[in-house]
């Protein structure tokens, strides 16, 4: 007897193939007998194919004849042959019908290649997935209206979702395949059909959401596609339905406690549905393709209109999809908390005291919400969608260590520090909605990823202790009165209990109060991570305790690496959390004990000691190294950072650390390429340092004291930086008595077309000491500026070689990369620019990434960039671009941008007279002295009506001097006059500073 092989299951199929290679997609449309080849071997495969298949079923027959045979013997009965039972009378058996049916579907498949080719587009997406369940819901496709207030028409189809790293075919067209067989342009039409067909399927999808990717027959940018995408979002989640169909109680955001983006009778989950499947299409089919392939792939043959804007709007749109997941994982990780934190103390609702009354028990509550609490909970639900469309994106690309990381970072920027905050008077910051979010997908997996690794152990231990105590501060603020309260703890809480259910091991029970919750937090483990340190220290304590921080001992590297790092990442998020205490006390200078930069400032000279103890160029070195540099980038200090970059430079030997592909190498790169912003700050503002270092640690950006000195030799430390700025109020002026930088009088008169409060008698008046001072730290910090960017600026192949690059790139805040404004600067190189503020800056959310926005539109031949001011209404501003204007008048400084030329520009122009920022603005106006300035109203009162046009390339290069530009929404803000900000005009805007323009005598 011949023995059977065992049956493959059909779990056991193997992966699906990867996409094909452009090279053999290229070798294809050039080469007809490599096509031909392939052809021939398509037909062989088709041809066994069928020839098995009718072989399989044949056996089958015959194994089944002969199982009735043996059954007939056994019973003593005649057996008959299948003809001689065939009778039209008689019914087939069950288990025949069966097998017939399924072999018409498979001749019925095998007819229409197309259909074909989306089955195994669908087999190959599935094996994909984690969960085959959730993404056979995912998979409906569904059409409908565009999105409104009432309801949403569905209709589901089996179209299936692409894979992510799916290329498509690219097709040959007959032009240039002339002999192509009919067979082979047929199956390559096809491919360009499905091409198409997915391309109209995803522009459909977005069209029913309200997103359109042309307009007036033109490709719209990226960005104003997302907005439209995330104001949908936003629309959706805000939605409300009816309870059955009888009651006129509207509900929204939340439907049973479960967020309305995970109902499925809520339009918030059809929308989520239609973003899955727009982004697969453009994730996978819009690639960075050149405009001629795009043509034979998408743009088809026919005049249809539709067609031509699908191609048109659908063209390098992946980019679109990795541009947006890279702003929800900056948004989740850090902006949402820092949002989060403000708001919750100007929402004085929400804060909630605790009384004898209510501190006992929880009051019973009803199942409907509060009207009151409607937009709030519209917000979580948007969150959710948002976090949702980022897990599934992580999921389908295999990132499971980002999805892992994104959780970590979520939980460390949120977590609740006891001491540093106050609870329960504020809610959370940690929503456990979104951690039920990151945790629904994938978190099993990264548990088996994680193994036994204890440091990862600890870290999870840790997070669930942070997920612990946030459901006990929300079953504290449960007691409330306050249905503005109660609403949202009920549905975080709801959360919560969804997270226990998952049984999830790391998490463990629940815990009962703060005592225990510090007792957990204080376990000591042998060898715990810098996480874990980080995260006891953020729970436990008010201020990371930089003191205790001493020698290494009988300390090893790696214990007192990982000591250091801890402290910086501690130090970091409590001074986050403590913006809006360092922001509430600016002025009350009696309350003021702790500087905190001088303390982290020690922390890292005691650190730079240990290096000297340890061997130039071993491994341990350039392991102290990469932290050093972590840590100044935790602790936001350029001064310490550069130094070391220095160090490094000026090394003697080569080794393979140096070479650009090294850790060590990377590392400091990457901590090179942040900005660095010089702070104009003044010694006994401690206050006001705290508070711009705390929004500096949010922002991740790198920090200088800013103001040089004057007459300092190279090899000084305050060549570049260093100094606070000059004090009009000390006792020692004479410093700012050089009347060649900073002239003795000034004319209040110059600024009478700009304030109609100036005098108009054309008298000098004598300037302040304070006035004098704040001129003078200006003018230092553009000297420091000159001589950091006048360093050469190639690109380095390994370090030593590098180094004046290095150096430099530590010394920058980055590169303008505009369209120069000069044609003869047009083959000019991206410029480097230094970014100088002063210390009352309120910088806005996300400042780096719009701060990247503004230097890839500015020109790179400019002078001068305002990023945060103000202006009169009677000096417009000339459009140049979507993020940039060209200013004719400004008021403050509170932050800019400066360039080498313009360094030497504003140097040159020197004595500054009267107020340093109005001085700058007069140089401004000068641009405008002209027919064109009087045109659009500049110095006039009542500006002309109409929209203001910008002069022609080859007016504007007679016209502008000082090649001045302003950021159309301002990236920076200072609070006027008084430290309220109220009641104040520009004039007396700074407390430090004494307006000389409104004397009441003259000098």
């Amino acid at each position: 007897m011949v023995k059977r092989k065992r049956e493959v299951p059909l779990d056991d199929r193997p992966p699906p193939p990867p996409s094909p290679p452009l090279e053999l997609i290229r070798l294809l449309q050039s080469n007809e007998e490599v096509l031909h080849y392939f052809s021939l071997l398509q037909a062989n495969l088709d041809y066994d194919k069928q020839k098995w298949k009718k072989r399989a079923s044949t056996l089958k027959r015959e194994c089944e004849d002969l199982r009735k045979k043996v059954a007939m013997k056994a019973t003593n009965r005649k057996y008959k042959s299948p003809k001689q039972q065939a009778k039209p009378a008689k019914k087939m058996p069950e288990r025949c019908a069966v097998q017939k049916t399924g072999e018409r579907l498979t001749n019925h498949i095998a007819q229409n290649k197309s259909k074909i080719s989306q089955e195994s587009d669908s087999q190959n997406n599935v094996s994909n997935m984690p969960r085959r369940e959730e993404e056979e819901s995912e998979k409906q496709q569904v059409e409908g209206e565009p999105i409104n207030d009432t309801m949403f028409d569905f209709s589901s189809d089996n179209s299936s979702i692409r894979s992510k790293h799916e290329v498509p075919l690219q097709a040959v067209s007959r032009e240039e395949c002339p002999s192509v067989h009919s067979s082979q342009r047929d199956a390559f039409h096809n491919v360009q059909t499905l091409f198409r067909t997915r391309l109209a399927e995803a522009h459909k999808k977005l069209e029913c959401l309200g997103v359109h990717l042309v307009e007036n027959e033109k490709r719209r940018c990226d960005t104003d596609v997302v907005a439209d995408l995330l104001y949908t979002i936003r629309t959706v989640s805000r939605i409300q339905l009816l309870k059955g169909n009888t009651s006129s109680t509207p509900t929204a955001a939340f439907i049973n406690f479960v967020p309305a983006c995970n109902c499925k009778e809520h339009p918030a989950f059809q929308v989520k549905q239609y973003i899955y499947v727009a982004f697969d299409v453009m994730e996978s089919y819009c690639i960075n393709m050149d405009r001629e392939e795009w043509k034979k792939l998408a743009v088809p043959t026919s005049t249809d209109e539709d067609d031509a804007v699908i191609s048109t709007g659908m063209h390098n749109r992946q980019a679109l999809v990795r541009t947006l997941m890279d702003s929800l994982n900056a948004e989740i990780s850090y902006c949402w908390a820092t949002l989060d934190r403000s708001a919750r103390i100007a929402s004085t609702a929400l804060h909630y005291e605790v009384s004898e009354d209510e501190s006992d028990s929880e009051r019973l509550v009803t199942e409907d919400f509060s009207a009151k609490s409607q937009a709030r909970l519209s917000n979580i639900v948007e969150r959710v969608m948002l976090t949702q469309i980022l897990t599934r994106y992580l999921n389908q690309s295999g990132s499971s260590r980002e999805l892992f990381d994104l959780f970590c970072r979520y939980i460390m920027a949120t977590m609740p520090s006891l001491h540093a905050e106050k609870y329960p008077k504020y809610p959370p910051v940690l929503s456990l909605c979104i951690v039920e979010a990151l945790l629904a997908k994938d978190m099993g997996g990264i548990n088996i990823l994680l193994g036994n690794n204890s440091e990862h152990i600890d870290i999870l231990r840790y997070t669930a202790i942070a997920i612990h105590a946030t459901a006990m501060i929300w079953r504290k603020r449960l007691c409330s009165r306050d249905n503005r309260i109660t609403d949202i703890a009920r549905v975080e809480l709801e959360s919560y209990n969804r997270i226990l259910m998952l049984k999830l091991t790391w998490l463990g029970e629940p815990l009962s109060s703060f005592e225990e919750i510090i007792s957990n937090c204080n376990v000591k483990t042998k060898g715990m991570g810098a996480f874990s340190v980080a995260f006891v220290a953020i729970v436990t304590k008010e201020k990371a305790d930089f003191g205790g921080f001493g020698n290494r001992g009988i300390l090893s590297i790696e214990q007192y690496l990982d000591h250091a790092c801890a402290l910086s990442i501690a130090s970091q998020q409590i001074e986050i959390r403590k913006i809006n205490h360092y922001r509430k006390v600016i002025g009350i200078l009696d309350d003021i004990h702790d500087d905190s930069f001088l303390e982290q400032s020690e922390f890292l000279d005691r650190l730079k000691a240990e290096l000297q103890c340890i061997d130039l160029g071993s491994d341990q070195f350039w392991i102290f190294i990469s932290t050093y540099l972590k840590c100044c980038l935790f602790l936001c200090n350029g001064w310490h950072a550069e130094r070391i970059a220095k160090v490094l430079a000026d090394l003697p030997f080569e080794t393979e650390h140096h070479e650009l592909s090294s850790p060590a190498f990377s590392s400091l790169m990457e901590v090179a390429r942040t900005p660095v912003v010089r702070v104009i700050n003044l010694k006994r503002r401690i206050d006001r340092r705290n508070a711009f270092q705390s929004q500096a640690k949010i922002e991740r950006i790198l920090v200088v004291y800013g103001v040089a000195r004057l007459n300092a030799n190279e090899d000084e430390d305050d060549y570049l930086w260093g100094n606070f700025a000059f004090d009009g109020k000390s006792n020692n002026t004479g410093e700012i008595q050089d009347f060649h930088v900073v002239a003795a009088h000034w004319r209040p008169s110059d600024l009478k077309a700009f304030d109609q409060h100036a005098w108009d008698n054309g008298l000098k008046v004598k300037m302040s000491k304070s006035e004098r001072a704040c001129a003078f730290s200006h003018v230092a910090s553009w000297q420091g500026a000159r001589r950091s960017l006048e360093l050469p600026m190639e690109e380095p192949s390994c370090l030593p070689s590098g180094s004046p690059y290095i150096q430099r790139l530590f010394r920058i805040s980055g590169f303008a990369k505009g369209k120069a404004l000069q044609t003869s600067n047009a083959n000019m190189p991206p410029s480097p620019v230094c970014l100088i503020m002063e210390d009352d800056a309120i910088l806005v959310d996300r400042f780096t990434d719009r701060l990247e926005e503004v230097l890839a539109e500015l020109p790179r031949d400019f002078h001068f960039c305002s990023l945060g001011y103000s202006r009169p209404k009677s000096a417009p501003i000339v459009p140049w671009s979507s993020q940039l204007g060209i200013p004719t008048c400004i008021w403050y400084l509170t932050g800019y941008l400066i360039s080498l030329d313009g360094a030497k520009y504003l140097l040159k122009k020197l004595p500054v007279q009267g107020p340093v920022d109005s001085w700058i603005g007069l140089q401004m106006c000068g641009n405008w002295e002209n027919k064109y300035g009087q045109s659009i109203g500049v110095g006039i009162g009542k500006r002309p009506k109409g929209d203001i046009t910008m002069p022609r390339q080859e007016e504007l290069e007679l016209i502008i001097k000082f090649r001045a530009f302003c950021a159309l929404t301002p990236l920076c803000s200072q609070k006027v006059g008084t430290e309220s900000g109220l009641g104040r005009s520009w004039r007396h805007r700074d407390t430090d500073i004494e307006y000389s323009g409104s004397a009441k005598t003259i000098d």
